[in-house]
C-alpha cells in the first residue's frame, strides 16, 4: 500500500488554476445566457443580505467536510470513530480525515462529493433558472473545492 496524500498547503497552492477554470466554465456561460446585468444583481443581493451569505458560507464550509466524511463512511464502510472532522488553524482550513487507509477509488468519490453537491449542481441550477446569487455560491464552493479537485487529479 502506498501513501498518495499531499499536504493541505500544496493542494491549495496547486488549486489556484481552479479559480480561472471555474470562472470561465461557470460565470462566462451564465453571462452569455442571461447577460451581465443579471449576473451583477447577484452581487447586489449578496451585499444586501450579507449576514445570510456569511452564514451560508460558514455552514457550507462545514457541510463540505461533512460530505467528505459521509463519503468515507458510506463508500469506505467506516465507523464514526474512524473519521475525524476539524480545522487546521494554521491555514484556516477545515478538513475531514479518515484514520484508516482507503482504496483510491473510495477516496476519490469522497473528494468529489462537495465539489459536485455544493459547487457544480447549484451552478447548473443557476444557469438554468438565471439565479446569479446561486451561481456565485456554486462558483465559490467549486473554487473552495480546488484542493480536492487537484488531489483527485493527482
Amino acid at each position: 500500500m502506498k501513501d498518495l496524500s499531499i499536504s493541505t498547503l500544496k493542494a491549495n497552492y496547486y488549486a489556484i488554476p481552479i479559480v480561472l477554470i471555474s470562472i470561465v466554465s461557470l460565470v462566462c456561460p451564465f453571462i452569455l445566457i442571461w447577460n451581465w446585468q443579471t449576473f451583477t444583481l447577484g452581487f447586489l443581493s449578496i451585499y444586501l443580505d450579507l449576514p445570510y451569505f456569511i452564514t451560508a458560507f460558514i455552514l457550507g464550509s462545514f457541510l463540505h467536510e461533512v460530505l467528505h466524511a459521509t463519503g468515507f463512511l458510506i463508500f469506505g464502510k467506516l465507523t464514526f470513530s474512524q473519521v475525524q472532522i476539524g480545522i487546521k488553524w494554521k491555514y484556516l482550513t477545515p478538513f475531514a480525515h479518515c484514520r484508516l487507509p482507503l482504496k483510491a477509488s473510495i477516496y476519490r468519490i469522497a473528494l468529489l462529493l462537495p465539489a459536485l453537491l455544493l459547487g457544480i449542481v447549484p451552478s447548473i441550477i443557476a444557469l438554468i433558472f438565471g439565479k446569479s446569487w446561486l451561481l456565485i455560491y456554486g462558483t465559490l464552493f467549486t473554487i473552495l473545492a480546488g484542493g480536492d479537485l487537484f488531489s483527485y487529479a493527482s
